[in-house]
């Protein structure tokens, strides 16, 4: 089953093949496709998968009560014509057989070929080279629906955190100075000295002659204090917001308390599972509007509305930008990624969003990965890719971190952010090591830190 779902992804994937046109479709633009040579196409269900079978040499539809389950036809993404190359006499007229196949599927679905945005593909399997192997191969149209987010769901989201956002505002508060003390013990003389019989010494007795250098020195321990660390003692500024809606803020307490590079990109993961945490990355910006000055800030969603079918690594797409030093650039570009698409399947293409955001701004010293620790890595092959620090802020940790993201940081040198606490150094760790996140002991095994039960 595997095996037939990458050969379809590879068939569908072919970019080369894809047309968009800039009005109606016609039927002698879709005649103009190259086709491209496959073995043969295997029927296989698949959510999101339509078939319209036809027979070997007939443009007549076999079965089209697919056609009922697709929800709205702007949920389509792509169609394809698939047809065998075998003949069985040379004067065979293939191009005439597609065009009268186009002809009836625009009669049967017109509305196909009024939306530009649809990409279409010619398939052409080459396997068969027997007329009783070239009927058994499927011939006709396969249409691969999109991954739409819920619009309903989205829109809510969108609107959850637009009320958060709005709610914020900031004060200056004090910060009383507070002292940390490092305290020594200091050996001194006494001036006296220890009489020679135990006795007598146990009796606190003590002279002021060593007699004859008989006697030893007294000493006593005294504590000496001196400041090891100063802090507070400032007007800073304290924002506030409704935090009714989620309870949990460590990222955002994390973000407004660490100093950051003016050369540092954020890549955040703005997939259906990630609101609150998109929420606080904008709220960080709003106390913290300087960090706006670099413009390096990039949304992904692990596709757009991109079938997961046609997810290939490097280049699922669904990576948005906001080059920009204004607030509301930023917000736009995330409400723009949130509406593009929810993610669809669970892995996010997190490296493909960090290696565009290099090669966007090749001077980026480091890239601050916010992400999901629920979702795995799906392109963690192109970590060798990497040549920048990576520190990533983990979102959603309980009772594991996933291994993905500490081998993320461990490769490229970057620390990691769970909770309220930050782990660096991580290429020390062996199996067995334990670190302690928010007071609670973490042990480092198989890849991944695992709570260890108390």
């Amino acid at each position: 089953m595997m095996k037939t779902a990458n050969s379809i992804t590879l068939i569908f994937s072919l970019a080369v093949n894809s047309i968009l046109f800039a009005q109606k479709v016609s039927i002698e633009s879709l005649m103009k496709i190259k086709p491209v040579g496959i073995g043969t196409q295997k029927v296989v269900p698949y959510p999101g998968m339509i078939y319209l079978p036809m027979p070997f040499s007939s443009a007549e539809f076999k079965d089209v009560s697919q056609l009922g389950d697709i929800p709205s036809p702007d949920r389509i993404h792509s169609v394809a014509l698939i047809y065998t190359k075998f003949r069985e006499v040379d004067t065979f007229n293939q191009p005439k057989l597609n065009y009268y196949r186009f002809q009836n599927l625009k009669k049967l679905y017109p509305i196909v070929f009024e939306d530009t945005s649809i990409k279409w593909n010619v398939l052409e399997q080459r396997q068969a080279t027997e007329k009783e192997d070239a009927m058994k191969c499927f011939h006709g149209f396969i249409i691969l629906l999109k991954n739409e987010p819920s619009k309903l769901l989205v829109e809510k989201e969108i609107s959850t955190m637009k009320s958060v956002i709005d709610s914020y505002h900031d004060s200056m508060i004090w910060v009383p100075e507070k002292i940390e003390w490092k305290v020594k013990r200091v050996k001194e003389e006494t001036g006296f000295y220890i009489p020679v019989n135990k006795n007598k010494s146990k009796q606190g007795k003590r002279y002021t002659s060593s007699f004859l250098g008989m006697r030893e020195k007294e000493y006593k321990v005294r504590r000496d204090s001196t400041v090891r660390k100063r802090s507070g003692g400032y007007y800073a500024k304290r924002g506030y917001y409704d935090t009714s809606l989620f309870k949990n803020v460590h990222e955002y307490n994390h973000l407004i308390t660490r100093q950051w590079s003016n050369k540092m990109a954020v890549v955040t993961d703005a997939t259906g599972s990630m609101s609150p945490y998109t929420t606080q990355v904008m709220l960080w910006l709003k106390n913290r509007p300087e960090v706006l000055q670099g413009g390096r800030f990039v949304f992904f969603n692990d596709g757009d509305d991109k079938p997961d079918l046609l997810k290939r690594t490097g280049s699922t797409g669904g990576i948005h930008f906001a080059s920009a030093t204004s607030y509301d650039s930023v917000y736009m570009a995330l409400n723009r990624t949130m509406r593009a698409g929810t993610g669809g399947d669970i892995p996010e293409n997190n490296i493909e969003a960090v290696l565009a955001t290099i090669k966007r701004w090749p001077d980026t010293d480091t890239v601050l990965l916010i992400a999901d620790n629920g979702a795995d890595v799906k392109d963690i092959s192109l970590l060798k890719n990497v040549k920048k620090p990576v520190s990533v802020m983990l979102c959603g940790v309980t009772e594991k971190v996933n291994k993905d993201y500490i081998e993320i940081t461990k490769a490229t040198g970057g620390r990691l952010f769970v909770l309220s606490t930050e782990l660096a150094e991580m290429k020390k760790w062996q199996a067995g090591s334990e670190v302690k996140i928010q007071g609670k002991k973490f042990e480092y095994k198989n890849g991944e830190l695992i709570k260890k039960k108390t």
